[in-house]
């Protein structure tokens, strides 16, 4: 392990091609471009209240000589609030398109943006279009009539296991005092290791980062996979298209859960229980299994009773399987920071320059580790952070730091060597290494919107429909629902809300995704 974390440390920061053109940093202009965007509520934890005041952002204006004023919202339905009700809008704006009606497509059909055309990359963001066109990027970007509409989110390196960041911890002390000298790797086994733990006295066994990771278990396939159930949400197989929680598969695994909960392996409260909570019954022993982000792993540990330890749990599989049907993965680029360059603003090609220089040398050190001297220093050749940012004197917590003093969830190279520093610890690099063995990737549907004359029939049919299967989900849980004499209702009623409909809709954009 230790070899294998050398091995990645070794390599140098990911530059970007050569390319044909050049922007000559920094520009000289005196216009002041805008942009609007959730807030980061991990840079608190660096000292910071504002995105405009961190030392990352400070340095990526400094670098391009181009001054921009950010407007945060405190969260995402705050910022979408925002951009549907503007008269005008802002140069940029940054945020997760499935959180539009039409996603993509339908702010294209609203006629809010700017179309990003080849010609305008090469000249204005030739390092940005240099790197990212090559097909594992530009089958997510471009849209299904083959055009561009915004500057991507961040991009995983090809290869990378840091796009799987999310899964089970369990406290492996306690694993150890009830008599598991191995993390569950199939169903029966995760059962009967939180039987074996409520037997022991541990009050919840499982807990959950947040009030949907119960949710969002089930739609990443983590629960699901070992019934043949690849996941509760959307998924296609050899081009079809499916959607779990209407596959008769759902039942088993709802019975399942139904079964964690009546015999209080789970709490009753999970709909309602923050993270803070979760974790605080993780660290003093209460529970003894979490589901959530790697990156928590650090202020766990600091919080853990004496003698605790955490380690990572593989994704659960069938019985005789070699590797999970699926589980929680990023896409090569992510899209809650996706940057739009709007149609209102005067200065499309500046906004491009100033995106472009993330992916310039300069500006992807900027983007993973800040500024030279303070935040990271070059060791053999390599940028590594400094003490202010793993050790900081203040006690500011290292992704918080690096948050700050970085631009990590701005767009930009996701670099390995930067995320290897990020989650140093051995077990959080097993975590990446064992959550990175599934078949994610050969069930993923990449383009999740629908094509623009289907989306308003879409919509319309499926806000309906989205909130009966969460509603139905949670009764069936909780028992309000019979699983046995009611779930065959529930398919019924889905057929006659119009899901049907849904599927054929999702299978068309499917097929023309594919046939582009």
């Amino acid at each position: 392990m230790k070899k294998w974390l050398t091995v990645l440390l070794a390599l140098a920061i990911c530059l970007v091609p050569m390319t044909a053109f050049a922007i000559d940093y920094p520009v000289t202009t005196d216009e002041t471009l805008t942009i609007w965007k959730q807030l980061d509520g991990s840079i608190a934890e660096g000292g910071y209240t504002t995105s405009n005041e961190t030392p990352g952002f400070l340095a990526w204006e400094e670098g391009t000589g181009i001054h921009v004023d950010i407007q945060e919202y405190n969260d995402s339905t705050a910022l979408v609030l925002a951009v549907n009700s503007a008269t005008e809008l802002p140069d940029m704006f940054m945020m997760d398109p499935a959180n539009y009606n039409g996603n993509v497509m339908g702010m294209v059909r609203d006629e809010m943006l700017t179309e990003l055309t080849v010609e305008m990359l090469e000249e204005n963001a030739p390092d940005y279009w240099a790197y990212i066109n090559q097909p594992m990027y530009m089958d997510l970007i471009q849209q299904l009539d083959s055009k561009m509409y915004y500057f991507a989110g961040h991009l995983f390196e090809p290869e990378s296991i840091y796009r799987y960041w999310k899964g089970f911890f369990y406290r492996g002390d306690i694993l150890e005092k009830v008599g598991w000298e191995k993390f569950p790797e199939t169903i029966d086994e995760f059962y009967q290791c939180l039987v074996d733990l409520k037997e022991a006295g541990i009050t919840t066994p499982l807990v959950f980062q947040g009030t949907s990771e119960l949710k969002n278990m089930l739609q990443y396939g983590d629960i699901s996979s070992p019934f043949g159930l690849v996941c509760t949400g959307e998924y296609q197989a050899d081009g079809v298209w499916h959607f779990g929680a209407y596959e008769p598969e759902y039942k088993d695994v709802l019975a399942f859960v139904h079964k964690l909960y009546e015999e209080g392996l789970i709490s009753v409260d999970y709909l309602s229980m923050e993270g803070s909570v979760a974790q605080s019954m993780l660290c003093t022993g209460e529970a003894a299994v979490f589901y959530g982000n790697n990156s928590r792993l650090n202020t766990f540990k600091s919080s853990v009773e004496e003698g605790g330890w955490l380690y990572p749990g593989a994704p659960l599989k069938a019985e005789g399987a070699e590797r999970a049907l699926y589980h929680f993965a990023d896409p090569m680029i992510t899209m809650g920071d996706s940057t739009f360059i709007s149609a209102d603003s005067k200065n499309p090609e500046l906004c491009l320059q100033f995106l472009n220089f993330l992916y310039t040398e300069k500006g992807n050190l900027v983007r993973n580790f800040g500024v030279e001297g303070q935040s990271f220093e070059f060791v053999d050749g390599i940028p590594r952070y400094t003490d202010l940012i793993t050790h900081n004197p203040e006690g500011h917590a290292l992704d918080g730091m690096a948050r700050s003093w970085a631009l990590i969830n701005w767009p930009g190279i996701h670099a390995d060597v930067m995320n290897a520093q990020r989650h140093p610890e051995e077990t959080q690099v097993i975590a990446y290494e064992l959550w990175s063995d599934n078949d994610h990737d050969k069930y993923v549907v990449t383009h999740t919107t629908v094509l623009d004359d289907l989306i308003e029939e879409y919509t319309s049919l499926w806000v309906d429909i989205d909130l009966y299967i969460n509603e139905c989900r949670a009764k069936f849980i909780s028992g309000e629902m019979d699983i046995e004499g009611e779930f065959d209702a529930y398919i019924d009623h889905l057929k006659t809300m119009g899901m049907d409909r849904v599927v054929e809709i999702k299978q068309t954009t499917l097929d023309a995704y594919n046939a582009r």
